[in-house]
């Protein structure tokens, strides 16, 4: 019979714990002695004086703040931020959260935008809101998940709480004079404190991989004791609520714990590389589709690189006429005037009489080389509504005036045979400088000149 372990979690290493950070002395206070907790290691960072202690916080599995952490009092009175370190925190929050991290910010007497009816989103004054975002870190966040604040004359100490998990911590310290609803897109996770249908003081948001949770937290400096045994609660609801609402594996519970896992956790390591180099090989073609989707001065700067870059064809840029470029020859000599057009819809018989125009005004011979590159069919919603053929009249009319029209698509197919060695740079120039009419290249490699 195998002896079972009598390991428990009042023993649990360091190692082992949550790791829990409680942040700033106006969350904490300044005297409040260090808490030990039997299943998560708790840290104090007292902000501003420890501020240069602090670590990444995706370190800590919890991280519990005051709504306005950053403000800057003397003499019980708000004087300024610390904007700077208030701005770092706040991009960490975002960086850990991406890891799992989750955090807790508790509030009491803040102060909210007033009301104002003519004012947009959540009918806040704007004054107001530039100034509770610069002071309140709490509200900062409310305002990038669009919930609203608002406060009330009093504390308010009865509510319903939602969530059991807290109901111990809301029976002694859950109390404050704010409310939240949610405006305009935003919607709450999870009711923990409600008041009304429409207001609640206490709730969490998806943040990342964590949650951010808001509570109602009334305290008391003057009697550390108090404060440590709020702390001690307010973890424990805490933890526990993230334990049951978690959908998905912690970092710790990833490790491998059977055989088999290991093995399989092995297989999808070295198919995961697999993956990753086949994503490096896709991207090359999407690279090139990407090509079918621009427009305009996008596409006028994309071909002619395009061709450079992606299929070794020399070409000059023409400042005349913006749309226009010209491919060299091996010598750097002009070979083939080209002008690249974007259409909507289908291919309008006026960019046919554009490349033609800027083929005489440069005083060049009629059956000089002239490419028009068409980009045609904008609005499809599939390759089948976007791979159309050329109209019969504007494919005879090229033929009739020694211009040869070149659709995206036909140049991306060209592209793909020549990346397969079925075709050289020079032999499909040469394509391009004999061709009249309308070059249809297929998916095979082959193409035909219709005219």
């Amino acid at each position: 019979m195998t002896r079972r372990s009598k390991r428990t979690d009042a023993t649990l290493s360091g190692r082992d714990k949550h790791r829990v950070l409680i942040f700033g002395e106006r969350t904490c206070g300044s005297k409040t002695t260090p808490i030990t907790h039997d299943l998560c290691s708790v840290e104090i960072i007292r902000f501003p004086s420890d501020y240069d202690q602090m670590k990444d916080l995706s370190g800590y599995n919890l991280v519990i703040l005051d709504y306005s952490a950053f403000l800057r009092e003397q003499h019980g009175v708000v004087s300024s931020v610390y904007e700077k370190e208030q701005e770092v925190f706040e991009k960490q929050m975002l960086h850990a959260a991406g890891s799992g991290t989750s955090f807790c910010i508790v509030h009491y007497d803040e102060d909210v935008p007033r009301e104002d009816p003519y004012s947009g989103a959540g009918r806040m004054n704007e004054d107001d809101v530039k100034e509770c975002r610069r002071l309140q870190i709490g509200f900062r966040w409310l305002e990038k998940f669009s919930i609203k604040a608002v406060r009330l004359d009093s504390p308010i100490l009865l509510s319903n709480t939602v969530r059991n998990e807290f109901q111990a911590y809301v029976d002694r310290w859950g109390t404050s004079k704010l409310a939240f609803r949610p405006y305009g897109d935003g919607a709450l996770s999870d009711v923990i404190v409600g008041l009304t249908d429409d207001y609640t003081s206490g709730f969490a948001l998806d943040f990342g991989r964590g949650k951010l949770i808001y509570l109602p937290c009334q305290r008391d400096f003057s009697r550390p004791r108090n404060t440590r045994d709020l702390f001690n609660r307010l973890i424990d609801s805490v933890t526990t609520y993230l334990t049951r609402t978690r959908t998905d594996l912690p970092p710790w519970a990833r490790t491998p714990l059977f055989p088999e896992e290991e093995e399989l956790a092995r297989k999808k390591v070295d198919r995961e590389r697999e993956l990753a180099e086949c994503e490096d090989e896709l991207r090359t073609f999407h690279d090139a589709k990407r090509l079918l989707l621009k427009s305009e001065y996008g596409l006028e700067d994309a071909v002619p690189r395009f061709l450079r870059e992606e299929c070794a064809i020399p070409t000059e840029r023409q400042e005349t006429y913006k749309e226009d470029f010209w491919i060299l020859d091996a010598h750097g000599e002009r070979e083939a005037i080209c002008e690249v057009k974007s259409y909507v819809k289908g291919l309008k018989k006026s960019g046919l009489f554009s490349i033609y125009n800027h083929r005489e005004s440069y005083r060049l011979s009629e059956d000089f080389p002239a490419l028009l590159f068409v980009n045609a069919h904008l609005n499809a919603a599939s390759w089948q509504q976007k791979d159309r053929p050329i109209d019969k009249e504007h494919y005879r009319w090229a033929a009739d005036n020694h211009v040869l029209i070149v659709r995206i698509e036909d140049l991306v197919l060209a592209w793909d045979w020549l990346r397969k060695g079925g075709i050289s740079s020079s032999e499909l120039v040469t394509v391009f400088t004999d061709s009249v009419g309308w070059l249809r290249f297929c998916r095979d490699g082959s193409w035909v000149m219709v005219n």
